[in-house]
């Protein structure tokens, strides 16, 4: 055996020249420790969003519309910029304002080619009568349309031509079949919230059920509203609809009309779920479309 200075004195020599070594190293390694460290520690970058080029739709529905526009539009006194959509031009042979177009929207788009589109578009047309006033005419328009390049160009290859409109179905057969009173329980919770919500006069939240996910249309579009018509889904005994128990759901189909700051009256419906809570009704949720008959 060693003696024990002679031991203690290797021990404490190694125990030194081994920190040193460790010591060494640490310092050697820190920066690659660093390293290492900022390359997990890194916050990954976000992912890629995915190619465009597979889900944008490269349909020239909003340039058929403007050429549509531009089309109605034009006249012996200015041709409404026509030639930025069909190069030929043409000269309007129509007076000014005597063609105007209120409102248009592409309403169907297919490519029978490669580089050329077919848009029809739906114009809501204010043309003049011969007594000087102006008629609302509905009429829809074939457009053909050429692409080229990236970013597109595009061209008109004709002039737009007036084709028929979708056809109008039967008028629907809803479900609300039982006449409610406009002064019964109902009526009233309806009419006060029609009121609140499109007003902004008498507090909202005196009309609408708890957690129901409903604010007041801003701006205002009325000065104050009244309701005409009121049918429901449910049918009720008389005096039913004034005790009601409570989560007791109604479907309602309102009919109101609503008057502006000038005194115009607007007529409107509106589908609605009212639900019982301590002997009232109150608004639940703005249906998103009326309840249909079953056939």
């Amino acid at each position: 055996m060693l003696p024990d200075a002679v031991a203690e004195s290797l021990l404490w020599s190694a125990t030194h020249n081994g920190g040193r070594v460790v010591g060494w190293g640490l310092v050697v390694a820190s920066p690659l420790v660093m390293l290492a460290t900022l390359v997990v520690l890194r916050p990954s970058p976000p992912p890629a969003p995915a190619s465009l080029a597979g889900e944008v739709q490269r349909a020239p529905a909003g340039w058929a519309e403007m050429y549509v526009r531009s089309w109605l539009s034009a006249s012996r006194e200015d041709d409404a910029g026509l030639e930025a959509f069909y190069p030929p031009g043409m000269k309007a042979q129509r007076a000014v304002g005597t063609q105007v177009p209120v409102e248009t929207a592409a309403i169907s788009t297919v490519s029978p080619s490669t580089g050329q589109w077919s848009v029809v578009v739906s114009a809501n047309v204010l043309t003049q009568q011969p007594d000087g006033h102006h008629k609302a005419k509905l009429t829809c328009f074939q457009v053909s349309l050429l692409e080229q390049g990236e970013p597109p160009a595009y061209a008109a290859a004709a002039l737009p031509s007036p084709v028929s409109c979708p056809g109008t179905l039967p008028a629907a057969q809803l479900a609300y079949t039982e006449t409610a009173e406009l002064a019964g329980p109902i009526g009233q919770s309806v009419l006060g919230f029609l009121n609140a919500y499109l007003t902004t006069r008498g507090g909202l939240e005196r009309y609408i059920a708890p957690g129901a996910a409903l604010t007041p249309a801003l701006p205002a579009p009325y000065a104050s509203v009244q309701l005409s018509e009121l049918r429901t889904h449910e049918r009720f005994e008389p005096g039913q609809a004034a005790r009601p128990p409570d989560a007791q759901p109604v479907h309602v189909l309102a009919r109101a009309a609503g008057y502006d700051v000038t005194g115009q009256i607007v007529p409107f419906d509106y589908a609605l779920t009212l639900t019982a809570r301590a002997g009232r009704w109150e608004v639940s949720r703005i249906d998103p479309a009326p309840m249909l008959a079953t056939r």
